[in-house]
């Protein structure tokens, strides 16, 4: 009877997949003749922290379709396909691997060729959920809201944690609001670290994080 019951917590692949495609229609297309991945967005709009993902998550949906050989894309393949310079993209490379969402390849018998990066399928559906929900969110405060002054803080991470342990870090902030409260304060980072800062801090159970629709919002513990 137990193991019944907890079959009903098994996800495959195959489930991810399809509740991925179908989040994902809108944001990218895979060409028919040469499986290359189409960005449906203007892609001057997006940080190239996005940008990537979408790359990867359009390479993996193309792979499995047949229409591509890999999975994975290399650095240089990414600059070419989104625009973004290659330094650029070596750095938010680095910060994706280590916020999980992102691997890279290994060489190896029957394996993908070495250095090049793929998306982790099992993380899939909650970038695509936080795309969606950063593209219906303004980028201005609620109407009446303040900020808080905690001062400038040269470190993202004690920024952050200075912002979230205020009244108004009480309550539940996604990543723009958090980008716009530390900007407030004159501290400018990319969104990319923002986004990847938050993520870590939660793998390190530094902050909670909760799901409202489709956005994840950050407290202090």
């Amino acid at each position: 009877m137990s193991n019944d019951l907890l079959k009903q917590l098994v996800v495959t692949e195959e489930d991810l997949l399809a509740e991925a495609v179908e989040k994902a229609k809108g944001l990218i297309a895979i060409e028919d003749k040469s499986g290359n991945v189409i960005v449906r967005l203007p892609k001057t709009s997006l940080p190239a922290r996005t940008l990537i993902h979408l790359y990867l998550i359009g390479t993996y949906f193309s792979h499995r379709m047949g229409k591509a050989e890999f999975p994975s894309m290399s650095p240089t393949s990414l600059s070419q396909a989104s625009g973004i310079d290659p330094s650029t993209i070596s750095a938010r490379l680095t910060e994706l691997v280590n916020s999980g969402s992102v691997k890279k390849t290994e060489r190896g018998p029957g394996k993908y060729p070495k250095g090049e990066y793929l998306i982790n399928q099992y993380m899939m559906n909650d970038i695509l959920d936080e795309i969606l929900s950063s593209r219906a969110s303004t980028s201005t405060p609620e109407q009446g809201e303040q900020y808080p002054d905690v001062g400038k803080h040269e470190n993202l991470t004690d920024g952050i944690i200075g912002l979230l342990q205020t009244p108004w870090g009480k309550k539940p902030r996604d990543w723009r609001e958090i980008q716009l409260a530390l900007r407030h304060n004159s501290m400018v980072f990319t969104d990319g670290s923002v986004t990847g800062t938050l993520t870590l801090m939660y793998q390190d159970r530094r902050l909670r994080r909760i799901k409202e629709g489709r956005a994840f919002k950050y407290l202090v513990p």
